[in-house]
Formats: C-alpha cells, structure tokens, sequence
C-alpha cells in the first residue's frame, strides 16, 4: 500500500483499553502495526469484500450496534480479551469521517472502562498524500456513501500514504462514562490534525451539502 507511518509518543503495552479517532478502514492495519491488541468493530464489517475475511483473521471482537442488549456481550468479550499479553481497541466515533474534525464519542461504547473502572489510553491519527495525488480526504478517508472495494482498488493505486499515529502519555479514569466520552474526545481532537481544512472541504461539498 506505500503506507508510511509516522509515531509520536509512546504506545502502550498490555493489558490496556485504547481508543481513537476513525477515518477508514486503513486505521486498523495501521494501528496494529504499533498495538498488541484485538478490536471491537460493528458487525457489518463481517460483509465487506476482502477486509471482512481479513478482520476475522486477526481476531476482532463484533458487535451489533442496533440492538442495545449486545454491549453487554460485548463487554464481557472485552473483559476476556484484556491480558497482559493484548489490550483492547475501539473506535467510539461509531463511524468514519473525511477527517475535518473528531466526531462526538458514543458513551454507550466506553461502558466497560467507566465500570469496571480502567484507565483509558488514547491516540489521535491523520493521514496525506502527496501533492499530486487524490487528496486524502477522499483516497484515504471512507466516508458517506462510497461503496468500499471501488474505494479500496483506488487507494492501491496510490504512490504512497502518510499516516501519523499521535500516542498521548497521560491515560484517562472516570467512572461516568459520559464525562469520560467528553474528556477523551476534548483530548483527540487537542492533538488531532486535521485531513482537510473545514472551509475547503464545505468550498468542495457546498453543492452536495446545499442539495
């Protein structure tokens, strides 16, 4: 894939909970490239063409986000899974975005580290391309309704990509998990940098946007 990564800060070692921001599919591959981890995924990652085989290889743990009965199931797959010799990964966007900012975190995700309580670690990651290719919002990212081998046929066709992956030292404990959801996305979108300014993605989408 030409996938260039560049760390800053150190990441942590097992057992750990770990969260990030999420804009496409090439989070993961990234991220474990660097974490000893498996990740909890929304189910329908089960069906895409390719990577669905792919996740189910590395050990991700799904979850049904339509049905609320599930994140107990899930927790008690989490609680499983953390040792010490993996941590845990989620994304508690819930979805990917073109990278102009962090989404909101979805509480109801962070249920296990505000129970149990568990310190949360957490990582902000962006990516860019080279000038003369499709802009990384668009290449990279995978957002909307962009059907997913087209944009993963796309994206091998790059030159190269680079990814940052910002590891923050300081993890964070809050047994609400709503103000735990609220603190750690205050602290991703602190060390996040933006994929494409909000003025030139609204200048490329106003059409779209306006329709």
């Amino acid at each position: 894939m030409g996938l260039k990564i560049q760390v800053h800060g150190e990441a942590p070692k097992p057992p750990f909970f770990f969260i990030s921001n999420h804009l496409s599919y090439v989070d993961i591959m990234m991220l474990i490239s660097k974490l000893r981890c498996v990740f909890v995924a929304k189910s329908e990652v089960m069906s895409w063409p390719i990577f669905g085989f792919m996740t189910k290889t590395v050990g991700m743990l799904f979850v049904n986000r339509s049905k609320k009965t599930d994140v107990k199931r899930v927790n008690d797959l989490i609680r499983k899974n953390i040792s010490k010799d993996q941590g845990v990964l989620l994304f508690p966007e819930g979805t990917t975005s073109a990278g102009v900012e962090v989404l909101p975190f979805k509480a109801s995700l962070l249920a296990y580290p505000a129970q149990e309580p568990i310190p949360v670690h957490f990582a902000s990651i962006s990516y860019q391309t080279p000038e003369d290719e499709v802009h990384a919002h668009k290449s990279v990212c995978w957002w909307g309704d962009s059907p997913f081998l087209p944009h993963f046929l796309s994206l091998l066709q790059l030159k190269s990509i680079e990814g940052t992956i910002t590891f923050c030292e300081k993890p964070i404990l809050n047994t609400d998990r709503k103000q735990l959801a609220t603190e750690l996305h205050e602290k991703v979108s602190e060390h996040f940098t933006s994929v494409i300014d909000a003025n030139e993605f609204v200048s490329l989408y106003e059409t779209e946007i306006t329709v």
